[in-house]
């Protein structure tokens, strides 16, 4: 969580805090400066975006948690959002939580859309083409200006639906494909597919954005995913990613949980071990089952921990780092519950 250090909290909901980095908020300025004397609409435009994007976000920690895992954090920064969720390391887990942002931007697509249609009496105001956002000329003399920010919305959920299905990792679609890849291949060669695809697809993004005006936030895009092809690359190719469920295969562990329903599960954050006093299960054989799986994911941390003490943290693969780092906030996760509960 690198770039945590450079952002500030601005609220939590569902259990999930809500940071925007320093560079999100100068960008912002940068834009109402530069607007010049349009700057109310800019900033009812840039609103607009914020909440498009962080919804968008919260589809991703909510299809997170509707398979098992969990999401604390979520990121606003200048080239979008970024969703801390942590998912069960299989195919499914991975796809239901990245396909979950996006099918947001379609439901407000499809929402717009509809009254859209409505309000011109015809389909000629939908424009397939994600860089002409309506036809003005459809709606009929009189329409309300709200329909204008009502197009704008469509818009820009249409625009970011696009862009983020691409099949240029690390942007949805990229995570995508490598999820339809990796049942097949295996997550190496998935991801080392989807990565070879997403910089083909940066390199393609950059040129489009150096060749038509305003594409600033294009190039910028096309280096971040080229960079982070290039490292995933890097880690394929020293052994740091490895398909690890049939070897260590503790993953029956995240099934999601049907106690309290599929809105505690999704919309609720889950309830924390209390440590400092000992609950009464009235089903022994389930409490059973749950101490042997915890002895048996203590017992998977001790050996990474092992091996990083003999071997040193490089030697451990993608989905070991994933395990130490789910444990890690775990233990933060108690420990932050404990002095919470014992705060004067």
């Amino acid at each position: 969580m690198g770039l945590l250090g450079a952002s500030f909290r601005v609220g939590r909901l569902f259990g999930i805090e809500i940071r925007v980095h320093i560079l999100f908020v100068i960008w912002i300025a940068f834009r109402l400066f530069s607007a010049r004397g349009d700057w109310a609409f800019q900033a009812a435009f840039l609103g607009m975006l914020f909440g498009i994007v962080l919804i968008h976000e919260f589809g991703h920690c909510f299809g997170a948690r509707s398979v098992g895992g969990n999401a604390e954090n979520i990121l606003m920064w200048p080239l979008g959002g970024l969703a801390y969720a942590h998912a069960p390391m299989t195919p499914w887990a991975q796809f239901v939580t990245v396909a979950s942002g996006p099918l947001v931007n379609v439901v407000f697509c499809l929402a717009s859309g509809l009254v859209m249609v409505l309000m011109a009496g015809t389909l000629r105001v939908i424009s397939l083409n994600p860089f002409v956002a309506f036809n003005a000329t459809a709606f009929p003399a009189g329409t309300p200006s709200w329909v204008l920010y009502l197009c704008i919305f469509y818009w820009v959920n249409y625009f970011l639906l696009a862009l983020n299905l691409l099949p240029v990792y690390p942007l949805d679609g990229g995570q995508l494909f490598q999820c339809l890849l990796w049942p097949f291949v295996g997550l190496q060669r998935a991801m080392g597919i989807a990565c070879q695809v997403g910089l083909a697809g940066c390199i393609g993004l950059g040129v489009w954005g150096l060749t038509r005006g305003g594409g600033g936030m294009l190039i910028f895009i096309a280096i971040f995913g080229g960079f982070t092809c290039w490292q995933r690359l890097q880690a394929l190719k020293y052994g740091m990613i490895a398909d690890e469920r049939i070897k260590y295969a503790p993953y029956r562990a995240y099934k999601p949980r049907r106690g309290g329903g599929w809105w505690s599960r999704i919309f609720k954050r889950k309830r924390r071990p209390d440590v400092s006093r000992p609950e009464v299960n009235p089903n022994p054989g389930g409490w059973e089952a749950k101490r042997q799986e915890e002895e048996r994911r203590e017992a998977e941390v001790d050996r990474i921990l092992k091996k990083v003490h003999e071997q040193g943290v490089q030697s451990l693969s993608y989905v070991e780092r994933q395990k130490l780092e789910q444990a890690s906030r775990e233990r933060q996760s108690r420990e932050r519950e404990f002095e919470r509960q014992n705060r004067p």
